[in-house]
C-alpha cells in the first residue's frame, strides 16, 4: 500500500523506518493463518457488519489465539466478538 500510494521514495522510507525502529517480521504459523481464514469467513467485508479486510483477520486471529485483548481504532472490531483494550 505504501509503495502504491507514495511510490518507490516511499517504499525506501517505511524500509529504513522498519529498520530504526528495530521491527522484527514474524513467520506466521500454520494455525495463526487457520484462525485468519476462519475470522475472514465469519468477519470478513462483504460477509458482515465488521468487514474485515486481510490484515485484519490477522491481528483478529492472533488475538484469538493468543487470549490478548486488541487494542485497534476505527469501528470494524467492535463488531465481532473479539476481546479489546479498554482504555482510560
Amino acid at each position: 500500500m505504501i509503495e502504491a500510494r507514495f511510490g518507490e521514495p516511499g517504499g525506501r522510507e517505511l524500509d529504513l523506518w522498519l529498520h530504526r525502529a528495530a521491527v522484527d517480521l514474524v513467520a506466521v504459523h500454520a494455525d495463526q493463518a487457520d484462525a485468519a481464514r476462519a475470522a475472514y469467513r465469519t468477519y470478513g467485508k462483504g460477509r458482515h457488519r465488521a468487514g474485515l479486510n486481510y490484515g485484519d483477520c490477522f491481528s483478529y486471529g492472533l488475538a484469538k489465539i493468543s487470549g490478548q485483548p486488541l487494542l485497534f481504532k476505527g469501528e470494524d472490531f467492535q463488531h465481532t466478538d473479539i476481546a479489546t483494550v479498554a482504555l482510560p
